[in-house]
């Protein structure tokens, strides 16, 4: 936005000019960048999510794996190992 004068006789006549194209290009770039960290953010999270399921899945996997031995030196028992896990009984 800028500001121009015109003189007419005893006083100045003040006018607003806009420059569109410029405003125009600036909201363009403010929206695509918010727009593309917005973006960026969802696909993190949703990488956050898988890494943390599948290192879920390989730690019970690892568990389930033990012997009763290596079981009964962490404290734990076959039948407790979903419940630990999961939080849930193991009468599924």
């Amino acid at each position: 936005m800028s500001i121009k004068t015109k003189h007419t006789g005893d006083y100045i006549m003040y006018f607003t000019t806009y420059d569109y194209p410029s405003q125009f290009r600036a909201t363009v770039t403010n929206f695509t960048k918010r727009t593309l960290k917005a973006t960026a953010k969802f696909f993190s999270s949703i990488g956050a999510s898988i890494v943390k399921g599948q290192q879920a899945r390989a730690d019970f996997w690892i568990i389930n794996n033990m012997s009763n031995k290596q079981l009964k030196d962490i404290g734990i028992t076959r039948g407790e190992i979903k419940q630990r896990f999961y939080g849930t009984d193991n009468k599924t």
